[in-house]
């Protein structure tokens, strides 16, 4: 009788057919993994910058310019670093703040409704990255006597090359365009700005997107025009300050005479004073002397 089962070199067939069929599939799963990957890394990278203006943009449309003294609201300073350009803007904004303080008196935190804002760089202090800039938000509680220092600063993105920002008085078919612009100084508000900033992936992404993509995406370059509502600006050049009632003005008004109503501007019965009537006619409307109409006397 034939003995039945695999012999040796079957087993050891199929055990290489499996394990070959495991490795291409383990190898697929791999590509497919650090595709998906690179394409989030590259994508999340490419949305830093929209994300860094965006926020900038709604800074700006919440500029306060109500009841502001000596025109300090808006700062703008032209400056580099290295070389590159790291340009910082300041101003006032009437909106919440992101950091809550602690209040003492209610024990609790609580958000300000105006605070000082401002985009400033420095250099990268890791000595592996030192030819980059660190982008940061600053952010101040209400405002006090330096509306354009101190506050915390919150770092917005650390690979950053350039950040240049230009200024626009006014709309023109070819502007003007100035790198620094302070509102104290000039007692206006510019028109326009025009936000150019650099930034770069990090070696890791960079190398992804090549391998992945066919392309080397590591430097990106975003650019944005950033308009001041005519509203702000009419606002902030005619000092628009509140004012409480004077109750001295009230009570004076209160004290002149009422004007006369219908009827009562003349004597009694609503007649002029000497007793005629409009147009001078006396009593029943007849003429003075007795006379009528006509020059014939009453008999």
């Amino acid at each position: 009788m034939k003995n039945s089962g695999f012999t040796l070199i079957e087993v050891l067939v199929a055990l290489l057919i499996s394990v070959l069929i495991i490795t291409s599939v383990l190898g697929s799963l791999d590509y497919t993994r650090k595709a998906v990957d690179a394409i989030h890394n590259v994508v999340e990278t490419e949305k830093a910058g929209p994300r860094i203006l965006e926020l900038l943009r709604e800074d700006l449309s919440r500029l306060a310019t109500y009841d502001v003294s000596e025109h300090r609201v808006f700062l703008g300073k032209d400056d580099n670093i290295g070389g590159a350009d790291a340009d910082r803007i300041d101003f006032l904004a009437y909106r919440q703040s992101t950091i809550p303080m602690l209040d003492p008196v209610q024990n609790q935190r609580v958000w300000a409704p105006l605070c000082e804002v401002g985009y400033a760089l420095r250099r990268n202090p890791n000595p592996r990255m030192d030819e980059f800039l660190q982008l940061y938000r600053r952010e101040d509680f209400l405002q006090d006597d330096e509306p354009f220092a101190d506050g915390v600063f919150t770092l917005l993105y650390e690979r950053v090359i350039n950040f240049d920002i230009g200024y626009y008085a006014e709309p023109a078919l070819d502007p003007y365009r100035e790198d620094s612009w302070d509102s104290s100084e000039r007692e206006s508000l510019p028109f326009a700005l025009e936000v150019r900033l650099d930034i770069e992936m990090t070696p890791r992404r960079s190398m992804e997107s090549m391998g992945i993509l066919g392309a080397n995406r590591s430097r990106l370059e975003f650019e944005d025009f950033l308009t001041i509502p005519e509203e702000t600006r009419w606002v902030f050049r005619h000092r628009l300050h509140p004012v409480l009632p004077d109750p001295s003005a009230s009570s004076a008004q209160e004290e002149l005479p009422s004007e006369p109503k219908e009827g009562e501007a003349g004597g009694v019965g609503g007649r002029p004073p000497g007793g005629e009537r409009e147009g001078g006619f006396g009593v029943g409307g007849r003429p003075p002397g007795g006379e009528r109409e006509g020059g014939g006397k009453r008999p």
